[in-house]
């Protein structure tokens, strides 16, 4: 990176700061809640345990969580939370597949080509289709992930959980090296 000479110190410190804000390292946040309270809505009230991993504890149908802090702001994931309604992301669409055969299976599309589904049933189990041998193939609307979050969780709880969500990231993880292009062969 080549040096800022041009720059004064304001600015210098100016685009310090935008270029922390990008990796989820702003200003220091005061972050209000009681993380172990938080812990438990996790595991149990919340029903977040159920898909998601936070240090390779809970489900695996939603995104694994513990690293999501280290690039969000307490704001933005409490806004997360409760966001309705939900559009999932490719690879999170829920659907109920019938077989020629008769068998009724329902799950998250995590792959789908012409000639193919790939879908995970809740239980975790991947079932690769030939969509020669699928009768019907039902796309739902919306996320498993629950839209109301905001009458499920009062304000404290909703706190308690961000304040969980932000204690998970490891600080000591390191990211991995950039690939170059002559890393490949």
């Amino acid at each position: 990176m080549p040096a800022f000479r041009t720059l004064s110190a304001a600015e210098v410190r100016g685009l310090v700061r935008y270029l922390r804000s990008l990796q989820g390292r702003g200003e220091v946040q005061i972050i209000r809640g009681d993380e172990k309270h938080g812990k438990e809505i996790f595991f149990g009230k919340g029903g977040c345990s159920a898909c998601h991993l936070i240090r390779g504890e809970g489900g695996f149908l939603g995104p694994d969580l513990t690293d999501y802090a280290a690039t969000a702001s307490p704001e933005g994931m409490r806004s997360e939370i409760i966001r309705s309604p939900r559009v999932p992301a490719h690879g999170y669409r829920p659907a109920v597949v019938v077989t020629t055969r008769g068998e009724r299976l329902e799950g998250l599309i995590r792959n789908e080509d012409n000639f193919s589904i790939q879908l995970q049933s809740a239980d975790g189990n991947f079932h690769l289709l030939r969509k020669s041998d699928v009768q019907s193939c039902e796309h739902r609307d919306g996320s498993l992930m629950p839209a109301n979050y905001r009458e499920r969780l009062s304000d404290s709880e909703l706190d308690d959980l961000v304040s969980y969500l932000m204690k998970t990231p490891n600080p000591n993880r390191t990211a991995a090296p950039a690939k170059h292009k002559d890393d490949y062969e």
